[in-house]
């Protein structure tokens, strides 16, 4: 009778431990992965962007500022600033309207999102591929253009080393860096850039990749203007990268244009847009 007695108790304790146990996890299920809906909502912030172009010493260099009160609630911080510094001989810099020592300066109002290093925006709860590259800003990440080209079944080589064998087009490339945020690596990681200019002083097509951990390879492509250098178009150069791979008697590459919903359609302060869709490529 005791024996009885004790296994009855033990069953017990058992049964309650695994009812808790069932209620944790349920619990836990029961709470949702925050959407990428909210999570942009949180980390959109009112701002003022200082951009100071100034050439000296063989360099112009290019100041980012960005500050508001936003900034202060959202992130703690005063102010976010980064500096970039590019090598140009003294006649383009003339060219491009800067004298040794001359500065210039542009102040608009704007609405960005903006988050941390650890923070990183949640676009696989809902999405196959990141819908957009980030600029850093110390340890910060600022949201800049969208991802409007994606490849699967391949690598990044593959896909550089196919818009390489154009005209003009090169991996030497000075740029501001970009990055998306990868879930499977856990890292923000750095584009690879590809352009028909080096520099594009006077514009270019420019086209940034990335190779994801599932294997895919996304980029951001457009064109950018003149001096100072702004994305001024999304869609022609999509299409016009997309092109390269759509070649008569090339076999090795399915192009779907405009094939893939990504959520983020945009508009620039310059014209440059993105309709949300982007091309996707397969190599067969």
């Amino acid at each position: 009778m005791k024996k009885m007695k004790k296994e009855v108790i033990i069953g017990t304790i058992f049964v309650v431990a695994l009812l808790m146990a069932m209620t944790f996890v349920s619990a836990i299920s029961a709470t949702p992965e925050k959407s990428i809906e909210q999570w942009t909502q949180e980390h959109t912030v009112e701002v003022e962007h200082t951009t100071i172009y100034k050439y000296e010493q063989g360099y112009l260099e290019i100041k980012e500022i960005y500050t508001g009160i936003d900034l202060e609630k959202k992130l703690g911080v005063d102010n976010l600033t980064d500096v970039l510094k590019i090598p140009v001989e003294a006649k383009v810099a003339e060219e491009i309207g800067l004298r040794e020592g001359e500065e210039k300066i542009f102040v608009t109002e704007e609405e960005i999102v903006v988050t941390r290093e650890d923070d990183p925006p949640v676009w696989w709860t809902t999405y196959d591929y990141p819908q957009w590259t980030y600029k850093i800003s110390g340890v910060n990440f600022i949201r800049d253009d969208p991802i409007n080209l994606v490849w699967d079944n391949t690598n990044k080589a593959m896909v550089k080393s196919e818009i390489l064998e154009e005209d003009d087009w090169t991996d030497n490339v000075w740029e501001e860096d970009r990055w998306v945020y990868d879930p499977g690596y856990g890292y923000w990681m750095l584009d690879d850039p590809v352009a028909d200019s080096t520099y594009g002083w006077s514009g270019r097509y420019h086209a940034r990749l990335w190779q994801m951990s599932d294997g895919a390879v996304v980029s951001n492509a457009h064109h950018d203007d003149p001096f100072p250098h702004h994305a001024d178009e999304y869609e022609p150069a999509e299409s016009l990268v997309a092109s390269f791979f759509n070649q008569p008697g090339d076999t090795d590459w399915t192009v779907h244009g405009n094939n893939w919903w990504l959520n983020n359609r945009y508009t620039n302060d310059y014209g440059a847009y993105n309709n949300g869709w982007a091309t996707r490529t397969v190599y067969n």
